[in-house]
């Protein structure tokens, strides 16, 4: 290989010689270059364009049929172009005259003492593999893992791109994944807890909560979210300052904080209607006359 970049170089000096390696090898090496990226764009055009068909086949936009399918493309776009690049460089180096025989047993020995060393490069993949195969979560769904809670934005066989709710992007290696939230599978519950005073009623407090929920469900916006209707369950609790009542939407997947926002307004509206007062702190002090 060294006698042929020598060979190479001598060649460049010579004005004539580097005419007519530019006319031969040079036009092919560009034609080479023009074909790889032309292959590389048809393969994805072609692959986004199965990939919506696939995708409109349920008629529901955003379902979890269409971020499995925008996850399994995005998979392969990016093998696609590994593909692509591997093979246009190897065909480039034959335009060379370099021998690529050595090169490839060469590329042989220290993949393998890359992967005695790289052990924890093998794990991510790994863990990528299972996360895909077993389809723990998809692009576009609200997870937690590792420690990190947010909107799945990327994943490839090593990483995982997860958005938080500040903005953050958190790129987390997918063999340290051992436990995986997923907010966005098949349904999802919006909990809302109030808290009455311990002189109001309950039971007009429970009717209060009940009509909050009938105004939920017959909401323009909201309304097409929930799976069921609300559901008051009674009190959860009896602390110091208040009775802390609990209402539960189930709601399709990912639409739970939509739900909750909008059922917070419809409540304080109903408790103001009612004369029902929303408990807040309070401390009682106790004055001893000596």
């Amino acid at each position: 290989m060294t006698d042929q970049l020598r060979r190479l170089f001598l060649d460049a000096l010579d004005p004539a010689s580097l005419q007519e390696w530019i006319l031969d090898h040079g036009l092919r090496i560009l034609i080479i270059l023009i074909l790889a990226v032309i292959a590389y764009r048809l393969f994805y055009l072609i692959a986004r364009r199965l990939a919506r068909r696939m995708q409109a086949l349920d008629g529901i936009e955003g379902s979890e049929r269409d971020r499995r399918i925008e996850t399994i493309f995005r998979l392969v776009a990016n093998t696609g172009i590994v593909v692509v690049t591997t093979a246009a460089t190897l065909t480039i180096l034959q335009e060379l005259d370099i021998d690529i025989g050595p090169l490839l047993a060469s590329v042989g020995i220290v993949g393998l003492a890359l992967g005695l060393g790289a052990q924890t490069l093998v794990k991510d993949i790994i863990g990528g593999l299972f996360i895909f195969v077993e389809n723990m979560y998809t692009v576009g769904d609200v997870v937690e893992i590792a420690g990190y809670a947010g909107v799945v934005e990327e994943m490839t066989l090593r990483t995982t791109a997860l958005r938080d709710l500040n903005g953050t992007l958190h790129v987390i290696p997918n063999g340290d994944i051992r436990t995986v939230s997923n907010r966005s599978r098949d349904w999802s519950r919006a909990v809302v807890e109030v808290g009455v005073t311990y002189e109001d009623h309950v039971a007009e407090a429970e009717a209060a909560l009940e009509e909050a929920g009938r105004q939920l469900a017959a909401h323009p916006d909201v309304g097409p979210l929930l799976l069921e209707e609300p559901a008051v369950t009674g009190i959860e609790g009896l602390e110091d300052w208040q009775i802390r009542l609990r209402i539960l939407v189930k709601t399709r997947p990912g639409k739970q904080f939509d739900v909750e926002r909008e059922l917070r307004r419809i409540i304080r509206a109903v408790f103001a209607e009612r004369g029902l007062s929303l408990a807040s702190p309070r401390q009682e002090v106790v004055l001893i006359q000596p």
